[in-house]
């Protein structure tokens, strides 16, 4: 890992961009929805830096108090200004951060700015939050500070509704825990290039007990030791590892939350993926929310960032997709897990419920677009119906939207047998 980087914030830079535009993308649904709950909604950037980089460009903290501003004043309810409170946690910046955010103008209630360790306050912040909806944004400087008991205790804290985005920097993790088993991986291109990933405050780790129970704590388990050694054996490489290490840490968080979604993060054109973003919710709204976010910011990222304007490699066409994990699938290849998902769907499913569920089993690995096609084939078929409210437009027209926008639903009703 890098040293602590004095620079840090002189410059945004390209992944730091990229996390900016994914938590850009989803906030304005995810407040706008939440005006309406009739509760407190409390927002917390547990490692938010000095909120505004010496470029002059936005950190998360601006870019959120932004994004609120706007949903206050844009909602039909009139809420007041303290319905969205907010919380930013920073150890290192916190005098830069409170001069950045009171010289920013925001109608939002002032946000409680804390001084010190995420790790150390947030247990603090969150016991009295019960009936709240509550989002945290975990960016941290070094993977130490993931600790998967902490994650798995706040579902026990009775929020209305509880959601984090969390960075992860997989590729990271699987050379540290490399070597902590004393594996080498420095001939391995997986594990190259890393030194762009800058972090502020990286986690040291050596060939020690207490590192791997370091590494066991921010894991959930010690089940990153067999995939090290399965990858010693030359029985997996190097990008099949992480992507290993990454499923397997999604399905600890299912242990405790209904959704999981992660999006994997390049840097430039034809690589791998070199960190995750982690979505857990335990509404299938959300769920939906954030998936559709991730497949346009997939393709809007890869075209603006990642190639300076130019159009995708990966075009939708009615042959292929590729997904967030850049595989290419066929339509035959979503078809058989669009069928998956109606068998194990109940009699009748709204399709937020069903697109939810599916990208939960499958990840993102194709416009919501090419599964309504897909759905109409069947249906066609007369292997299911699609049952819309309100069937009939004002002219008498059959309906054919897919959204549940504005009191629609749309129904998949799975024919028994």
């Amino acid at each position: 890992m890098s040293k602590n980087q004095s620079d840090f914030f002189k410059h945004k830079n390209d992944w730091s961009e990229i996390k900016d535009r994914l938590l850009q993308g989803y906030l304005p649904q995810y407040f706008q929805k939440l005006l309406t709950s009739n509760r407190t909604t409390y927002y917390v950037d547990c490692f938010a830096g000095k909120g505004k980089f010496d470029d002059g460009k936005s950190g998360s903290p601006l870019i959120a108090l932004e994004i609120i501003d706007n949903c206050l004043r844009q909602s039909k309810t009139h809420p007041s200004r303290d319905r969205i409170k907010t919380c930013f946690i920073e150890l290192n910046y916190a005098v830069d951060l409170k001069k950045n955010i009171s010289s920013f103008p925001h109608i939002c209630e002032d946000p409680e700015i804390i001084s010190g360790k995420f790790e150390e306050n947030i247990r603090g912040k969150l016991k009295g939050k019960r009936g709240q909806n509550v989002f945290l944004y975990i960016d941290p400087y070094g993977i130490k500070a993931l600790d998967s008991s902490l994650f798995y205790e706040f579902q026990t804290y009775g929020f209305a509704s509880f959601e984090m985005l969390i960075n992860f920097n997989s590729f990271g993790f699987f050379r540290d825990a490399c070597r902590a088993l004393k594996v080498d991986v420095s001939h391995d291109e997986a594990f190259q290039s890393l030194e762009d990933l800058v972090e502020y405050d990286p986690t040291e780790v050596q060939a020690t007990q207490q590192s791997q129970n370091l590494l066991t704590t921010v894991a959930g388990g010690d089940y990153w030791k067999a995939i090290v050694n399965d990858y010693n054996r030359g029985l997996i490489n190097g990008y099949q590892a992480e992507r290993r290490l990454s499923t397997e840490s999604k399905q600890h968080l299912k242990q405790k939350y209904t959704y999981v979604l992660d999006m994997p993060i390049c840097f430039k054109p034809g690589q791998r993926p070199k960190y995750r973003m982690i979505h857990v919710c335990d509404h299938q709204d959300g769920c939906f929310l954030m998936a559709e976010n991730m497949q346009r910011r997939k393709d809007e990222l890869f075209t603006n960032i990642q190639q300076g304007g130019q159009l995708s490699l990966f075009d939708i066409t009615p042959e292929y997709t590729s997904t967030v994990e850049g595989d290419i699938l066929t339509e035959s290849d979503i078809e058989a897990m669009v069928k998956a998902s109606i068998l194990h769907s109940g009699q009748d499913t709204r399709i937020t419920e069903f697109l939810a569920k599916f990208c939960n089993e499958y990840g993102v690995v194709c416009p919501f677009s090419m599964i309504h096609t897909i759905l109409g084939k069947f249906e066609s078929n007369g292997e299911i119906n699609i049952i819309r409210e309100p069937a009939l437009s004002k002219t008498g027209a059959s309906r054919r939207f897919w959204d549940e926008k504005d009191g629609k639903k749309v129904i998949i009703r799975r024919h028994l047998g």
